[in-house]
This record gives C-alpha cells, sequence and structure tokens, in this order.
C-alpha cells in the first residue's frame, strides 16, 4: 500500500467523448468511477474523488468539489480544491486511465524526495501529468495562474521543481478520450 491518499480526477468536459467519460459503463461496474474506485482503493492510504459537482454521480464516495469561486473547469482547480482537503503529497489519477497499477504508483513514489514538487509519469508517447504525485507547497503558485486565467498544467510544471519518470510501455496510460479508445479499452478487460 502507498502510504498517501490519492484522487481520481474525474470533474473534466469529456468533449472529445461525447459524453461524460467518468459515468460511462466500465468492467462490470455501473460507472468508469465506481471501476476506479473498486481497483485503487486497496492501494493507497485512502481514495478520493475530485469532480466539479458530485451532484452527477448516484453512488457515495469521498467526494472533493472544485472550489465554486472558479468558473473553468480545469486539472488546476482540481489541484488547488484537492490541497483545500490535504496538506500532504497527493497521488493522482485521471479516471479515465483505467489500467495505470500499483507498480507505476510505486515507483513514482520511490521517486519523492524533499526537493521535488511534481512527480510525472512519463511512457514513449508523452508525459502523464494527471498520473502524478504532486505536493501541497504549489497552491500559491497554481493561485497565481488561475488569477491570470492561466490553466494548462505543463505551464505549472514549467515553473516548480518537476521530475519525470520514464516508463517503457505505453499501455498503462491508455487515456479513453474517444469512443473508439472506450471500445478498445473495454476488449482488453
Amino acid at each position: 500500500m502507498i502510504p498517501l491518499p490519492c484522487v481520481i480526477i474525474a470533474g473534466g468536459k469529456s468533449s472529445r467523448m461525447g459524453s461524460d467519460k467518468a459515468l460511462l459503463p466500465f468492467g462490470g461496474f455501473e460507472t468508469l468511477t465506481q471501476y476506479q474506485i473498486h481497483r485503487l482503493t486497496p492501494l493507497f492510504q485512502s481514495l478520493h474523488v475530485s469532480t466539479r459537482t458530485k451532484d452527477k454521480f448516484g453512488f457515495e464516495a469521498s467526494f472533493i468539489e472544485d472550489i465554486s469561486t472558479y468558473e473553468a473547469q480545469s486539472p488546476l482547480i482540481a489541484l488547488l480544491s484537492i490541497f483545500q482537503k490535504f496538506n500532504t503529497p497527493v497521488c493522482v489519477l485521471s479516471v479515465d486511465t483505467p489500467f495505470v497499477t500499483e507498480a507505476v504508483f510505486q515507483e513514482l513514489y520511490d521517486a519523492l524526495d524533499d526537493q521535488t514538487d511534481a512527480l510525472i509519469a512519463k511512457s514513449p508517447a508523452c508525459s502523464h501529468q494527471l498520473c502524478a504525485i504532486y505536493r501541497p507547497r504549489i497552491k500559491d503558485k497554481i493561485i497565481a495562474m488561475l488569477e491570470q486565467n492561466e490553466h494548462k498544467i505543463r505551464t505549472l510544471l514549467a515553473q516548480i521543481s518537476t521530475k519525470y519518470i520514464s516508463f517503457e510501455s505505453d499501455e498503462p496510460f491508455l487515456n479513453l478520450n474517444f469512443p473508439n479508445d472506450y471500445e478498445k479499452a473495454k476488449a482488453l478487460l
């Protein structure tokens, strides 16, 4: 077990999917979010779901709703909201990456040191900003960016101490952005 909280980021717009990814049926569960909760709960100290509003979910969980003072939706607002609840490093995982394993997070956790603000998984195809560990001391940077209406997480990563942890395969990071990605993921179960 990784002795940190994990937060599933489930508040995205899902515009490329055409419907809310967090609510798609998956792996025998009513929703992808419930699938992720089921498989991830035993792996972390605690498990939570970050969302704009918990009203869209028809089940109980530990929800972290976005701070209501921001009208936009973005991973930065989600991170800031998460750090309103936790004053410890937090593992984050996007709801639409259902194949990330405990070994991936263990490797991120093993690389955590006092100097690093963010540990980001990186596979041959790209980096995965929402398969990561973030420290709460980045809150002020996030607030300053949001005051400038800047929501790009890569901009934040360029301003803080970021370490990329390389993985050999893209497979664990399959991201369900489009309907064909969703169908591919269901076939892999």
